[in-house]
């Protein structure tokens, strides 16, 4: 239409919606102007819908008419944009109209439910989630809802632990990270057992994780068989690592007895300081340090068999506990050297544990496994995806 043919009532209205962008406090009139045209959105959508369901206009006699209006029922809906104040939904006389918009009884959009759950995850208590969002969408949420909210991870977490898992799997590392959670009337200390792995092709991924009492053979047991059975024969599988919990390496004999292990020289060197006199403690450690540092599998032998001979009059039992699992401290010079760093520790699952500490401290402890569970996953399931399209170039 030629805008020389508006009439002056037309184009007043018109100058009336862009005045907007001239007016001081822009970004709250701007939000208030998409709210209002939003809310005049859907509640034309929904007319449309009605008169497609009825099969006839308004007043309209018909024999093709399924039902009959009867008025309107209001509705707040919390949208990604803001709260829809006393939104004016139709109703038929037999009930038989429902929008398409949102389901029944929803209060905001799911993607709001996403947004509040991602908050939670994030850190903010569930007090505070509805401070943020009356700040944000103007609409402020109980601590209850946003209990009720993330209680829908539970069925993301149960295909979480059932998926099918790929058998190019490399690399595994194995450990387990304590956690506090209410257990008949009190607060007992529970174990998260973690297994993280790093595929063929150099992409890494949380596997899987098992809520259990302690690192006990029964309860990796649990969680290798549950690998194993699920996909992860270990056809590919060079090397395990693991902080050298003689539960863990019981049940590792039973699932995936063919696999080489290597111990962690971080818990294995924290062993070895228990047991050196406090005036010993720095070059005795760090002469041990360098036998890890060495050039290759010989030199780092040489240098055991040397910082045995010197430390052995002043700390017996120093060199005995490292001494009785040097075999397995030294099975990562057998993998490519560019790997070492990497492979020697289990500081790769120590990062992610160090995230989910983070994370936990501000709650003091879980109400119930459950609940464990759901920040668990929710934390490992956002690293998982980050790391979708990020691959270690060295471990191809």
């Amino acid at each position: 239409m030629n805008p020389l043919n508006y009439s002056k009532s037309k184009l007043n209205d018109l100058f009336s919606d862009v005045n907007i962008l001239f007016t001081d406090n822009l970004e709250e009139t701007i939000s208030d102007y998409v709210i209002r045209g939003l809310k005049r959105l859907f509640e034309g959508t929904m007319k449309a819908e009605v008169q497609g369901y009825l099969k006839a206009q308004r007043y309209e006699r018909t024999r093709a008419r399924v039902d009959y209006r009867n008025g309107y029922r209001h509705r707040n809906l919390v949208t990604k944009f803001g709260l829809l104040k006393a939104l004016k939904v139709p109703r038929t006389e037999k009930s038989g109209y429902q929008t398409k918009l949102f389901r029944r009884y929803r209060r905001r959009w799911e993607k709001v439910d996403r947004f509040i759950r991602e908050i939670f995850i994030g850190g903010v208590s569930t007090r505070a989630v509805g401070w943020v969002m009356r700040s944000l969408l103007d609409k402020e949420v109980s601590a209850s809802t946003v209990s009720t909210i993330t209680k829908a991870l539970d069925h993301e977490v149960s295909k979480f632990h059932k998926r099918s898992l790929s058998d190019e799997y490399v690399y595994l590392f194995l450990d387990g990270v304590r956690q506090r959670v209410v257990s008949c009337g009190r607060a007992v200390k529970k174990l998260i057992l973690v297994a993280y792995g790093i595929k063929r092709d150099g992409h890494r991924e949380v596997i899987d994780c098992r809520v259990a009492r302690s690192e006990s053979e029964h309860d990796w047991t649990v969680l290798l068989n549950s690998l194993y059975h699920r996909g992860l024969k270990g056809e590919y599988l060079r090397l395990v690592i693991t902080d050298g919990c003689r539960g863990l390496h019981a049940a590792l004999d039973m699932i995936y007895p063919q696999v080489e292990r290597q111990l962690c020289w971080v818990h294995k060197l924290r062993n070895v300081a228990n047991y050196i006199p406090r005036r010993y403690q720095i070059d005795c450690l760090k002469e041990a340090k360098g036998i890890y540092s060495a050039s290759g599998y010989r030199e780092a032998v040489k240098r055991f068999k040397l910082w045995c001979r010197k430390w052995r009059n002043q700390t017996p039992k120093a060199v005995h506990c490292l001494e009785k699992d040097i075999e397995n401290l030294l099975v990562f010079f057998k993998q490519d050297k560019k790997l070492w760093v990497k492979l020697r520790t289990t500081n790769m699952i120590e990062r992610l544990f160090k995230e989910l500490r983070k994370r936990t401290r501000p709650m003091s402890l879980f109400t119930n496994e459950a609940s464990c569970e759901r920040i668990v996953y929710a934390l490992f399931a956002k690293y998982n995806n980050k790391w979708k399209d990020r691959r270690y170039v060295v471990f191809n």
